[in-house]
This record gives structure tokens, sequence and C-alpha cells, in this order.
């Protein structure tokens, strides 16, 4: 059965008079996003709930990354979901294992655990007879009424194509892969790529190296923000006074809103106060050679703003320095730049990134009629909102194409989503329609609606960054913060196309 053109649940609602029906859901990922879709499931009491996770893990992006020096760029307070708030914080900006440890907390909490499926990477899936078919990769299959992706934007790691790198005699190792068992003591270490993960690397290791040679292809905005540990007393206070650890969200939420987001949508007071306390931490560098190869060309705010008070000094230290040339080739006992200078070393770090925005794919997807992702994503990804697409029923993003990840707090965005989610799930729990995808034309509406507010973003003042697709045409939410919450708070049913039960 087709779906109908103009139907909307509204017009077309059988009731619930039947009772409630139990749907079967998968969730795809168990990084921040797809346990927080999971909590939603569960405490609205979804039992047929199965999350395939390809790691041994959870935690997504905090699973996979662990390298010297890692620690999120978002307020500690601010990186959680709100209505589950840590008092236990140790900083403002927590490092990794803290974080993954909260995820993990969340996910005993609500009981996940029993619904997770480790070591198990979903390959192909494909909606027939009304209901989603999923295949992964040891050949297991599973069916669901509705399929839901939380596969994250940042996932698949980058390693530079790089003339001889094959041949280094030494130990080659990227930050979302990190060799724990790594010694970095007097080595001599080169670190490739300097956006947040590289800048994150330099301070830890330029203490325990004997020789940091840091590579540059592009300058950073980076600006001081302390990370400032929480005392004792601190955390028993956001512990036992829960409304202070939600008073810290709501005040942490509206700084990097108003300051950060309004910088990034437009021009105005934010984005000058940004750019001159960028500027002013710039001044902190005293070599003015070096200072003027840390300094970039674009608008503060252009790539992802990195935040680092222990940035510069590090890049200041003796035993640190900065490569700006290029890299011509790699030898076994080193890294040779296009001046022709071997810079010999005993370890290489690849804080190159990932190939962003990819989220579900490399994974195969066949929607309704055949329409497979490939096809409906032949000019890159986009979709519906954030959470959907046409063509493909019953199917759901949270961190879908769109969202507002530009200096934000993904769990907050993430919870955002899950919540509009479960709103769609329940209403089919009711007996209200069978199937359900966004309209072709809502969600072209849409995608014009935000390429048009795209103009005056600070994305388009001329960078080059993983926020930009093929064309050169910025991926993520170009209107507010609030715009999102407000836009995703009730699903505009008109919007979609439904099949009735």
């Amino acid at each position: 059965m087709g779906i109908d053109s103009t139907a909307t649940i509204e017009s077309n609602s059988p009731g619930a008079s039947g009772g409630a029906r139990n749907p079967t859901v998968i969730v795809i990922g168990t990084g921040l996003s797809g346990v927080v879709m999971g909590m939603r499931l569960m405490k609205a009491g979804f039992s047929n709930l199965t999350l395939f996770e390809k790691s041994h893990r959870i935690g997504g992006t905090w699973n996979y990354n662990d390298y010297p020096g890692l620690t999120c760029d978002v307020p500690s307070h601010y990186y959680q979901y709100s209505f589950e708030p840590s008092g236990s914080w140790s900083h403002r900006f927590c490092g990794g294992p803290e974080i993954r440890n909260y995820f993990e907390d969340m996910a005993k909490k609500y009981n996940i655990f029993s619904r997770i499926k480790f070591n198990k990477e979903v390959t192909n899936a494909t909606y027939a007879d009304g209901q989603w078919q999923v295949e992964t990769t040891d050949g297991e299959t599973a069916t669901a009424d509705f399929l839901i992706s939380a596969c994250g934007i940042l996932v698949r790691p980058k390693y530079p194509e790089i003339p001889g790198m094959d041949s280094f005699a030494g130990t080659t190792v990227h930050s979302a892969r990190w060799d724990h068992s790594l010694n970095l003591n007097g080595k001599r270490v080169a670190v490739i790529g300097n956006g947040s993960t590289g800048v994150q690397m330099i301070d830890p290791i330029s203490k325990v190296a004997s020789r940091l040679v840091t590579f540059q292809r592009t300058p950073q905005w980076v600006i001081p923000v302390p990370n400032r540990p929480y005392s004792k007393f601190e955390q028993k206070l956001a512990t036992h006074v829960p409304g202070l650890s939600k008073l810290l969200y709501r005040t942490y939420r509206f700084m990097m809103e108003q300051m950060m987001g309004r910088g990034i949508i437009r021009d105005g007071w934010s984005r000058k106060i940004v750019g001159k306390v960028c500027r002013m931490n710039l001044g902190n560098v005293k070599d003015p050679v070096l200072r003027e190869k840390l300094t970039p060309d674009y608008t503060p705010m252009c790539k992802r703003l990195v935040m680092s008070s222990s940035f510069y000094p590090a890049m200041q230290r003796d035993n640190v320095e900065l490569v700006t040339c290029g890299i011509d080739h790699i030898e076994p006992r080193g890294i040779v730049d296009n001046e022709g200078k071997l810079h010999e070393v005993d370890i290489i770090a690849l804080a190159t990134g990932f190939h962003a925005n990819e989220y579900m794919l490399p994974m195969k997807m066949t929607g309704e009629n055949g329409l497979t992702l490939d096809e409906a994503w032949k000019d890159g990804p986009t979709g519906y909102r954030t959470v959907a697409m046409p063509g493909f029923p019953n199917f759901f993003m949270v961190m879908g194409p769109h969202s507002p990840v530009g200096n934000f707090s993904l769990a907050s965005i993430a919870e955002t989503q899950s919540e509009y989610i479960l709103h769609l799930i329940e209403q089919w729990r009711a007996g209200k329609f069978k199937a359900i995808a966004p309209r072709q034309d809502a969600t072209q509406k849409f995608n014009d609606d935000m390429k048009a507010n795209m103009k005056d973003t600070v994305w388009l003042t001329g960078c080059s960054s993983w926020y930009l697709d093929k064309n050169g045409v910025p991926g993520s939410w170009p209107w507010t913060a609030t715009k999102f919450r407000r836009d995703l708070k009730d699903a505009k049913l008109e919007e979609y196309r439904v099949v009735a039960k």
C-alpha cells in the first residue's frame, strides 16, 4: 500500500479504541544519541527494543576517542541530559572517560544494557511489507516497525594520503584509535592536524616528549576558557541540590546559545566580541614570527571554534616546533616537509579528523518503492527538520542532517530530537497510523528555507571546514537553538504523509 499524498494523522485517525500496540524498535548506535533514545523509549514502556552497537561498549565518540588531552569543549553541566543532571563533574570541561561514564550510568539506570547487542554493525536496512529489515556484518537479521539511526556525525577516521606513510619505521596512531600502550616519554613526536583534537594534544604531549613537531595546514582561532576543577564541596552541593545543577545547565546553555549561537548565524555584537577575545588571546604569543604563523585569515567561528587556555603557552615551549609549509612525503626516519627538511620522529600522531557528515553511511538503505539512500543523497545528505527523510517510512534520525552542531551541546540536540521521535512512535502505539514519512514538498521547503537563511552565517565568510558539503553549502542549522527546540516541540503533521491503520 502506498503512502497517501494528502492524508494526515488527524484526518485519518482510526482512534485508539483497539488498545495500545507495542511496536518493535531498532536503534543503530549507542553513543549519546542512541542512549538518550533508548532512555526515552524504555521510560515510555516500549519493551520490544533492540540497540545494535558495532563496538564492544557504548559511548560512541567517547568510546573511540581517548587520546592525550581529550576534553569536551562544551561545559560539563551543559553536556548532559537536562532531565538527568549530575553534580559530580570534576571540571568545568571534563575529560572523555568521565563523560563516557556518565552515559554508561544513564544506560544502567534505564536498563538499556539488556537491550544492546554489541559487536553488531548494521550493514543494510530495507523497508518491505510495512517493516524494516536489518542485516549485520555477521549475518544476523532482525525486523522492526521503527528504525532509528543514532550513528553520529564524526565516526569514521580520516587517514591522510601522504606518500610514503607505510614506509615509516616508527609508530603511527590516529587520535580516534589511540594505542594506550604507546609510551611518549622522551620520544620525538609529530602531530599532523591542528583542529580541536590536535590542539588538545599539544600541551600534554609537549610535557613528556623530548621534541614535538606539529604540522599545521590552516591556523585556528582559539578562545581561552580556563578549565577549573570543581571542589568536593561544589560537587556535593550540586549533587544534593539538584536545582543547582539544572541552573548551571540553563546558564551555560544561555551563554553558548547567545554568544556562540547568534554569532554563527548573523553578524553582530556576539560575533564581534568572540573575534576580539580570540585576537587578544593570540596576542599572548610573544614571538611575532610564531604569532604570524598561528594567525588565521578567516572570521572566528567560520571553522569550529577551538577552546583552550593551554595551547598558546605550549606552542612557545622550547621543545615544540611549528611547521606550516606542508608535508612532501614520509620516509622511514620521519616526515619531509615541502622545503625538503627531514623531521626525524619516533611517533606520528594523526589528528586528521573524520569523514564528516556521513551519518548512516556507508550502510546501505532501501526505502519505499526501491528508493535507496545513495539515490536520496546523491547531491549530499539532506532530510526533513534533522529527523526524517521522504520515502523512508517509520525511519528517524537522532543527529541527522542539518542538526545545529556548531559549538553546541550534542546532548541537548539529541534530547530534543529523541523527544520528537518518541511522540510520533506513541501516536503509532495509540493506533493512529501504520506508517509515516515527511512529504517531499515539505522537505523541499525546509531545505529551501534553510539555504536562504545561510547567507548571513559565519560559515560562508570564507573558509574551508567540515561544516560545508561538497558544493560548499553549509549542512548545519542556520537559525537559533531556540527555534530548533520550538520547531521540534510538536510534529507538524500536515507536513507528513501517512498510511492509516
